[in-house]
């Protein structure tokens, strides 16, 4: 037989069993009140087999339908066990169960105020009271299962409204217990022969009655809210069943001649129960008549190994188990961890991942289909392999255009500095060529006034070329090496005559082109020192990673205007391919410039004839 036909066979036994159950203990209450006269006033036994109406009356209350009662609380307890049995969610089950406990000890209480002689008042009020704690406690429970059916009980809100339904149920109760103290609840004499009639509900009652139709309430909206859309209409089934039900309430809480005759006890929990019996049976609240039943529908390759090796439970889903998985998971049951998951593959069944959990009694075998997250990790190698790929081919792309870039600006600045270095040789050697061959005294002093000319453009030569030499060595200048280029040509300017001084203060580094740049700009400025009347010179350079900024101020006594003008000009042809910008200021006796260039800039080096 398989397992789904035991189940059947098992449903159908346990269905004929619960109904003739029913059957016997339906006939035997038929049979013991009906025929019997009612117990005395004053009489001693707890219980009488009597009648629960005379022969001559009517009436469907209480007293009258004590044998249905007596019917209600098996009843009762079976429903209960038959949820424990078929309901899958631990919290809706216990909740289930209360319900079915608080039926059975309601309809004692209720056999018990209108079946034993009691003749204390007080004692009949209590009882009377204590309607309200199943009362109570019932909304409440039915909330708490559609929270949980609804998958929100988890939410901080709903952890709010919890507590808060609970105190609140819990308030009502004392409220309603502890009546007899402030009478805010009912308003009644117990001194009055008629006290059970004659007794008015107060603004405690009406409270209570507000909270429970607020259970109710949500309890009804967090179904539907959680139903699927095909489950809609059985909630509003439910709903046409219970508005019958809610005006019934209203009719006997507004003491309605046609209702208060009736056992309100009884009928309500009756409609409770066969609601919650609906919900159950319609799917509404989770519920399957066996567990192996409610295992074997989950949509899962799943099974559970006995720490002997047996299966124990398997889904309708799963599949053969290779020999190495399953000995790995027989020894995962037997090790009898529960703080961990295995994961592995085997080759023997692809694309599918085995993961082993630890239960209690043996271990818990998943089988999920990892085919897409192959196909989708097989398409993300390869992309990165593309990428890997076109990464190595622009990583060398970028080396080889910085090698081209370094070996063009290379080019350039050699040529650069050729070109000016043959423009100054050429030009030392028409100054030695020019040297006065006489012993005048003016002839003395022109010549002394060309040979520290050529002694200048000497210097000048040494520096450029050095930049020659720098460029294949290191070709980047930071704050000390340039402040040791500006302080040999300050010491040079002096040993001519010229008061010079300089001050760098740089942040970054400096290319060799820049400061070819700034090497023929100072040149121009001291070209003009050179030839002027007690000149003072001072230098200032300063700058970051992404400018530089050169600043000469030079003041004499006299000097030559053409020669003024002609440096001028020089300076605004050095910057002209750099990209730099020149501030200048000239007077008679003094000139200011300021050369900003940018770092890294393209420059141009080299100067013409000066």
């Amino acid at each position: 037989m398989s397992r789904s036909d035991d189940t059947f066979a098992r449903k159908v036994i346990a269905g004929a069993c619960a109904g003739g159950v029913l059957l016997c203990l339906a006939l035997l209450a038929m049979q013991v009140f009906g025929s019997m006269p009612s117990p005395k006033p004053g009489s001693t036994m707890l219980l009488r087999w009597s009648p629960f109406r005379p022969p001559d009356s009517y009436s469907v209350g209480p007293s009258a339908t004590s044998g249905f009662m007596i019917l209600m609380a098996p009843a009762a307890a079976l429903w209960g066990f038959s949820v424990h049995m078929r309901c899958s969610d631990a919290q809706i089950r216990h909740c289930l169960k209360g319900v079915a406990l608080l039926v059975g000890l309601w309809m004692l209480d209720v056999l018990i105020k209108y079946r034993c002689p009691i003749n204390s008042p007080q004692l009949i009020a209590f009882l009377w009271y204590l309607y309200y704690v199943p009362m109570t406690f019932i909304p409440l429970l039915c909330l708490l299962c559609a929270l949980r059916a609804a998958a929100l009980d988890a939410k901080p809100w709903a952890v709010f409204l919890r507590r808060v339904a609970w105190a609140a149920s819990a308030a009502i109760i004392a409220s309603v217990l502890t009546n007899g103290m402030h009478l805010q609840v009912f308003s009644v004499d117990i001194s009055r022969s008629d006290w059970q009639e004659a007794y008015v509900y107060n603004w405690g009652y009406w409270l209570a009655v507000a909270v429970y139709a607020a259970e109710y309430l949500g309890f009804f909206a967090l179904l539907f809210a959680a139903s699927r859309r095909r489950l809609h209409g059985v909630i509003a089934l439910l709903v046409m069943t219970a508005v019958p039900f809610v005006a019934y309430c209203l009719m006997y809480a507004l003491r309605n001649e046609l209702a208060i005759k009736t056992n309100f006890s009884l009928n309500y929990s009756l409609i409770v129960v066969m609601l919650l019996e609906l919900a159950l049976d319609l799917g509404l609240l989770p519920s399957y008549s066996w567990y192996g039943e409610a295992f074997s529908r989950l949509p899962l390759d799943l099974k559970v190994v006995d720490r002997d090796g047996s299966v124990a439970f398997a889904t309708n889903s799963a599949g053969p188990v290779p020999a190495p998985v399953f000995d790995l998971t027989l020894r995962v049951a037997q090790s009898r961890t529960h703080d961990r998951v295995t994961r592995f593959r085997t080759s023997a069944i692809p694309h599918t991942l085995f993961k082993v959990y630890g239960v209690s009694g043996g271990a818990a075998l998943l089988a999920e289909d990892v085919t897409l997250l192959d196909e989708q990790r097989r398409v993300l190698t390869e992309s990165q392999e593309r990428l890997r790929r076109s990464n190595e081919v622009l990583r060398h792309e970028s080396g080889v255009r910085r090698e081209l870039w370094r070996l063009e600006s290379e080019e350039r600045l050699l040529s650069s500095i050729e070109g000016s270095i043959s423009d100054k040789v050429s030009h030392m050697r028409e100054l030695l060529a020019a040297l006065p061959k006489g012993s005048e005294a003016g002839e003395r002093a022109q010549r002394r006034d060309m040979l520290t000319e050529v002694k200048l453009l000497v210097a000048y030569c040494k520096r450029k070329g050095a930049l020659v030499l720098s460029e294949r060595s290191d070709p980047e200048f930071d704050r000390d090496r340039l402040q040791l280029v500006f302080n040999e040509t300050a010491s040079d300017l002096r040993s001519i005559g010229v008061d010079c001084a300089a001050v760098v203060n740089l942040d970054g580094e400096l290319p060799s082109a820049v400061v070819s740049v700034l090497y023929d700009c100072l040149y121009d400025v001291a070209s003009v020192a050179l030839f002027a009347v007690d000149p003072i010179l001072m230098l200032f350079v300063s700058g970051d990673e992404r400018h530089v900024e050169m600043r000469a101020a030079l003041d004499v006594a006299q000097m030559d205007a053409a020669r003024l003008e002609a440096a001028a000009a020089s300076l605004r042809e050095d910057l002209k391919g750099s990209r730099g910008t020149l501030s200048l200021e000239l007077s008679p006796t003094s000139l200011n410039a300021a050369i900003r260039m940018p770092v890294g800039a393209a420059t141009r080096g080299g100067g013409g004839d000066k």
